[in-house]
């Protein structure tokens, strides 16, 4: 009922979802000084959209057919992407996603080189970071991500009580969780160097120096996390470890941090190898079943 009265089709192609930005979104934008613009679409970027569609794993090719109503692409968009709610107090969830047009035209690698380097200053031209995780499509990572996002809203993954905050009693919240987040933003994991939890995704972060950085992914490499927008809350957390885990696990693709000093390679963190990481690959799971 709820699809009926908003319009969504659970028949449909994700593809056939490809529309306009809703006014609420946009105005988002607006707000933040921007002028976004609707992006009109290319043969070849449709191509594009269909490729990124057609790797989702088998949960989200499920649950977005059936939540997720529209998708958009947007000009002199600040962010990279944003998923919004279409439907407010109803019971079934329903979502859009408008992204930055420009991802369309980029590669993972740079995407999330550019995206980590604005975890730090550029005052030092001796250090530089980079990421290496292949030449799909940057639509393929940033669809993975906000899909989760799309599939963890919509079957309450990560769900908390409304009186505590923390995770409900299901076995994937808990599993997910134990022994690294006491609720959303709050890690109870123990890290070796605090400076991993002190990048700009967290309240009250800071820039890094780029001296900083090997210290940083070293911090990094002894904790869950794959990234340091992982450990910004467990939504992200969650979003992070699944795109990276089905990149580098399901599609074959690298992952590596590279910090360089003088252009010589001084730390490389891959986190698809860290045993902190790795034990959690099996918590995925639930997104590969056929059916359910």
């Amino acid at each position: 009922m709820i699809q009926k009265k908003y319009g969504l089709d659970p028949e449909s192609s994700l593809i056939s979802r490809l529309t306009t930005t809703p006014d609420d979104v946009m105005a988002i934008f607006r707000e933040a000084g921007m002028a976004p613009t609707e992006h009109q679409m290319t043969k070849e970027e449709l191509r594009i959209v269909s490729d990124a569609i057609a790797v989702l794993p088998p949960l989200h090719q499920r649950v977005l057919k059936r939540h997720l109503k529209s998708i958009s692409f947007v000009d002199n968009m600040p962010n990279t992407a944003i998923t919004a709610p279409i439907t407010k107090d109803e019971p079934t969830k329903l979502f859009h996603i408008a992204f930055r047009a420009g991802i369309l035209h980029q590669t993972i690698s740079e995407w999330v080189t550019e995206k980590e380097k604005t975890c730090y200053n550029k005052d030092d031209s001796t250090f530089s970071i980079s990421i290496q995780a292949g030449l799909m499509s940057a639509l393929t990572y940033v669809l993975l991500h906000e899909g989760t996002h799309v599939v963890d809203g919509s079957l309450g993954l990560l769900n908390t009580d409304t009186i505590a905050g923390r995770p409900v009693a299901d076995r994937f919240r808990a599993d997910f969780s134990k022994n690294i987040w006491g609720d959303i933003r709050t890690h109870i994991w123990s890290f070796p160097d605090s400076l991993v939890v002190k990048s700009i995704f967290r309240p009250g972060g800071r820039r890094f120096e780029l001296s900083e950085a090997e210290r940083v992914y070293q911090g990094l490499s002894q904790a869950p996390f794959v990234s340091l927008y992982g450990s910004a809350s467990w939504h992200e957390d969650l979003a992070e470890l699944l795109t990276v885990y089905h990149l580098t696990q399901m599609c074959g693709q690298p992952f590596q941090v590279i910090v360089k000093k003088n252009e010589t390679e001084i730390f490389r963190y891959d986190p698809a190898s860290s045993m902190a990481v790795r034990r959690r690959f099996a918590g995925l799971e639930r997104f590969y079943r056929k059916t359910g």
